[in-house]
């Protein structure tokens, strides 16, 4: 039977997940992980959606990554390749099923427009909310920054969320999570080793804002909004814990100075601006568990972050903030991935030691029914 029955992707039809837009009969899903989720009683569905620019999610370099799964099982894995594409899942018997979909790369390559689901079935309904909600703050870690392939340079292409510790940590919890991660991004400076501070990659000032797209500022001429001028309202997703990895960039601008006394004082100024940042998420979010990660790929800063939480808490009194330093990726063990980032292996290592940290501090349960292994690649 053909899925004759339309529906748009609003609150009542689906489970939206991430920051997202909805806005000119379409929703606009750019995070890494972001999509919808969909329950139907039928065969077949199909959602149709379209990339963002020529200049974004429709490039040839930068297309958007697509997961769709059918009842948790990976039915269509795909790039943007065209400005109209239709995604279906057609299922053996008809009977309820899950859909959802994924964009397993990045906000800032482009943002993809869902406009419309058709199914086979009069009516569509969004499957319940989880118990727990988590939100990821970080930079190409978060994002699966070059997780598919060993060597090459920064294209979507080899990005894939789903990799990341991010995404398996919030699976062993069945929770609902945001993420908002930028590959090259970081508290004070973003990525550089030439020991001059990049500004142009940083996240706090976004924080408010529903996203980041490189594009729009390479192109002033493009009609398509700016989702950087589009302000988040954070109501529609309050956490319980509230997860930051963030310092690896900044550090390689550390590494890179080679004065001594200037080190130090840009030690201290990252200490101060990553404690601002904490202060501004705390003043968003009172009740949110905080807690700031550090070194799966570097650990230039991890002294300088667990000191920053110290102080911040002895200054505060807020003990519902904390530090975790994760392990160096293992590389003779699990390998690379592209541009020396950790290989997607080294990703469930940094998992469970952040699942192992969240039920210590907070006495969270993982299910030890959710397998987040990776099988070896040959």
């Amino acid at each position: 039977m053909a899925a004759t029955h339309s529906f748009k992707p609003t609150k009542d039809n689906v489970k939206i997940s991430g920051r997202t837009l909805y806005k000119d009969d379409a929703l606009w899903v750019g995070h890494t992980g972001s999509g919808i989720e969909y329950k139907f009683n039928g065969k077949t569905t199909t959602i149709i959606l379209s990339p963002d620019s020529i200049y974004g999610a429709l490039s040839e370099e930068f297309p958007a990554h697509i997961f769709v799964y059918g009842d948790g099982k990976l039915y269509i894995d795909t790039l943007t390749t065209k400005s109209t594409m239709e995604l279906t899942v057609t299922f053996d018997e008809v009977k309820e099923h899950i859909v959802r979909l994924l964009k397993v790369s990045e906000c800032e390559k482009g943002f993809v427009y869902i406009k419309e689901i058709k199914t086979d079935s009069d009516k569509i309904t969004p499957t319940p909310a989880n118990e727990k909600k988590i939100e990821f703050i970080g930079d190409s870690l978060v994002c699966g920054f070059g997780a598919l392939d060993t060597e090459g340079g920064f294209t979507t292409k080899t990005e894939d969320g789903t990799k990341s510790f991010f995404y398996k940590v919030a699976q062993k919890f069945h929770a609902d999570f945001n993420t908002f991660a930028f590959s090259g991004y970081g508290v004070y400076s973003g990525v550089t080793f030439t020991g001059i501070r990049n500004v142009a990659l940083l996240l706090p000032p976004l924080y408010n804002k529903l996203g980041n797209c490189a594009w729009n500022h390479l192109h002033p001429e493009a009609t398509t909004l700016a989702v950087s001028d589009v302000e988040w309202d954070h109501h529609e997703f309050e956490p319980d814990l509230i997860v930051i990895n963030l310092g690896t960039n900044d550090g390689s601008f550390i590494q890179g100075i080679k004065d001594d006394k200037t080190r130090e004082e840009e030690r201290l100024n990252f200490m101060n601006t990553y404690t601002d940042f904490i202060k501004t998420i705390r003043s968003i979010h009172p009740n949110a568990e905080i807690l700031c990660t550090l070194g799966m790929m570097d650990q230039e800063l991890c002294t300088e972050v667990e000191n920053l939480v110290k102080q911040y808490r002895s200054d505060t009194n807020d003990t519902k903030v904390n530090a975790f330093r994760l392990k160096l990726h293992d590389v003779k063990k699990n390998g690379i991935a592209i541009l020396n980032h950790p290989n997607y292996l080294s990703h469930v290592d940094a998992a469970y030691e952040l699942i192992g940290a969240i039920e210590k501090l907070y006495g969270w349960t993982s299910d030890p029914n959710v397998d987040i292994n990776e099988p070896l690649r040959h």
